[in-house]
């Protein structure tokens, strides 16, 4: 909880013990009823209302009432007024115990702190591939639009605010929301997270040009859940270009509205389509690259004219972005370095000896163990019942047709292992889970992640800043060159990473 709101549900106990005796004078009870007020309204004008604190306002209103009627009017004494005022009492306890617990449950979370020297800038940019038709929208004729998120090191500016967790949009909180199933208000708070980024500022001129990492979300997520990550890398002095990949993301924000993962209108029934839309999300970062050259040179008016170092390019992915992104390692020769968050893949490589410097952090859970026995991520056709394999034939055109995509699919398992295997750089992280590699395990308390379906034992942040470390340390070797034994001190930093030994 929040200080002010802490506050506020100090002053409701401290008026449910002092209100409700016989004994308080007017003075007592109009005294609380001031504090109550100032309370309210400093945590609205600091912190923002929000729903989970319904209860506590609901009580402010309740006892000015009651406290106005005390010193209005003397009450006689009575059994009936006895029990009335346990039962209210009883209630109060209850309701300000559930505030409490829903404060805790949904908080409004602070974005872990950044660890570099930089101040941090965001820019949104609507950019439109003219090459490319939009592959999710049968036989349309619109081009492939993209809503990226630009974060860079900053010239500090004091009177600028700090930017507003996504994008301080409402509609884009609730669309991301409903994604998953949940009431669209549910995630209403998020727009209360204060991010470590403003709007406006100019780039840093300490250095003449940085770096550009590329980041891609997974399937059904959106970029505004890798904020703390990409701030961070921001932060050490990258420009981090998050790429929200239209119709794969839970939620767009173009010029025209709200685009959603549920508006694609082809179903991609010839061959994988988790290879395809990986695919598809490996040429959206190729595109964005070919954007960013042009702003880069000043084709195109832009605050980075000059400022990219486009011969120093990282690509970062979670999950499906995982995927795309060792798509990127094996097919882009512009890549220096790639990192796969948690990524099950779907590329063979055509050449084993030919791929950028790559890490992947996998779940201990079951990430890791998928990739030392180059398991697909599909089921095999033998383990599913009769019912399920009619439903899978029917989606995948036939039994054959699944059969084929799961032996590709353990190709690609099994060249991803032996890549590993040869760089020995895969990581994994002990008691993290798929989520914990994103912002969205901060969403909810510690001990409640089970709920919105999180498992392992190591918090959320802590998990990030294990990520952080990694990843940082893995592209200041490869696209700043540092030099030295980083990898093992960072190993000895958190005892909860561990390097794995594929045999």
């Amino acid at each position: 909880m929040r200080v002010c709101e802490l506050a506020l549900i100090m002053v409701n106990l401290i008026a449910l013990i002092l209100g409700m005796r016989n004994k308080s004078s007017k003075t007592i009870l109009l005294g609380l009823t001031g504090l109550h007020w100032i309370a309210l309204a400093l945590h609205g004008a600091i912190e923002g209302f929000r729903y989970q604190m319904v209860f506590s306002y609901i009580f402010v209103v309740l006892f000015t009432i009651y406290a106005l009627a005390r010193a209005a009017f003397k009450f006689p004494e009575s059994k009936i007024l006895k029990i009335l005022k346990g039962f209210t009492i009883v209630l109060s306890v209850l309701s300000l115990a559930l505030t409490c617990l829903l404060a805790y449950t949904l908080p409004v979370f602070k974005l872990p702190k950044l660890t570099g020297s930089y101040d941090v800038g965001v820019q949104y940019v609507d950019l439109t591939d003219e090459k490319r038709l939009e592959p999710f929208l049968q036989g349309s004729a619109k081009k492939r639009e993209l809503a990226v998120k630009i974060y860079y090191p900053a010239s500090k500016d004091k009177a600028k605010p700090y930017a507003a967790y996504f994008h301080d949009s409402p509609e884009l909180i609730k669309t991301f929301t409903a994604a998953y199933g949940m009431p669209d208000f549910m995630f209403s708070h998020l727009r209360l997270v204060q991010t470590h980024t403003q709007e406006g500022l100019p780039v840093s001129d300490k250095q003449a040009r940085y770096p550009v990492i590329f980041f891609s979300h997974g399937a059904g997520t959106n970029m505004e859940v890798h904020t703390s990550q990409c701030e961070d890398l921001a932060s050490h002095g990258y420009i981090v270009v998050a790429v929200n990949h239209t119709y794969v993301s839970s939620a767009t924000e173009l010029p025209g509205g709200i685009v959603t993962d549920r508006d694609a209108t082809v179903n991609f029934d010839q061959g994988d389509p988790r290879e395809i839309v990986a695919r598809i999300m490996a040429d959206d970062v190729g595109s964005v690259i070919d954007k960013l050259g042009e702003m880069n040179t000043g084709t195109t008016d832009s605050i980075f004219a000059g400022k990219l170092d486009l011969g120093q390019i990282g690509v970062i992915g979670h999950s499906l972005g995982g995927a795309a992104a060792y798509d990127l390692a094996l097919n882009d020769s512009r890549i220096k370095a790639v990192v796969n968050l948690d990524g099950s893949v779907y590329t063979v490589p055509k050449d084993k000896n030919r791929i950028a410097p790559f890490l992947m952090l996998a779940n201990d859970e079951t990430g890791v163990q998928m990739i030392q026995k180059h398991e697909a991520s599909m089921k095999k056709w033998e383990d599913m019942p009769a019912e399920e394999q009619e439903a899978v034939a029917s989606a995948y055109g036939s039994k054959e047709n699944y059969i084929d995509i799961y032996k590709k699919q353990e190709q690609a398992a099994a060249g991803l292992a032996e890549t590993l295997k040869a760089s020995g750089s895969l990581y994994s992280i002990e008691g993290s889970a798929h989520m914990k590699f994103t912002d969205i395990g901060l969403f909810v308390g510690a001990g409640f992640h089970r709920f919105i379906g999180i498992q392992g034992s190591t918090s959320a942040a802590e998990c990030l800043a294990i990520t952080e470390s990694v990843t940082l340390d893995f592209f200041n070797q490869h696209l700043k060159h540092e030099t030295g034994d980083s990898p093992e001190s960072v190993l000895r930093q958190y005892p909860k990473l561990h390097k794995v030994k594929l045999m």
